[in-house]
């Protein structure tokens, strides 16, 4: 089995976040919190994740390499003009939140998507790498 399939195995209902193909922004994958889904969506308000984290990956077969770049989107408020503003960060990014939601106590990291994937590559003999 390749990586590819390897990673893509790594999405289960438990997780906080998914692996997705990520041709539409140019990468091989693209992994990123579950805000659309329903299970995940309020934890992740209750816990004030109130931006978009995406690591893109690129496979390199011929290298047996994998690179990782965190890209955060986060958008505030202009405080003289009152409207919103978007602003853009990436490379290897270490956030992490905590919280209670639905009477449970939770502590969200990046490296809880992070950490599974590096080791997914490991396993087989790739190199990880993060820019």
């Amino acid at each position: 089995m390749e990586l590819r399939d390897r990673l893509l195995r790594l999405n289960t209902p438990a997780r906080p976040w998914l692996i997705r193909d990520g041709a539409a922004q140019g990468v091989d994958l693209i992994a990123e919190w579950k805000s659309d889904d329903p299970d995940w969506r309020q934890v992740l308000e209750d816990l004030d994740v109130a931006l978009t984290y995406q690591v893109h990956l690129r496979l390199d077969a011929e290298l047996s390499a994998l690179s990782m770049v965190d890209h955060i989107t986060e958008w505030q408020r202009d405080a003289e003009s009152g409207q919103l503003v978007e602003r853009r960060d990436s490379g290897d990014l270490w956030l992490s939140w905590s919280g209670n939601s639905n009477c449970m106590r939770y502590l969200l990291s990046t490296e809880d998507i992070k950490a599974p994937i590096r080791r997914c590559g490991a396993d087989v003999g790739w190199t990880c790498r993060s820019a």
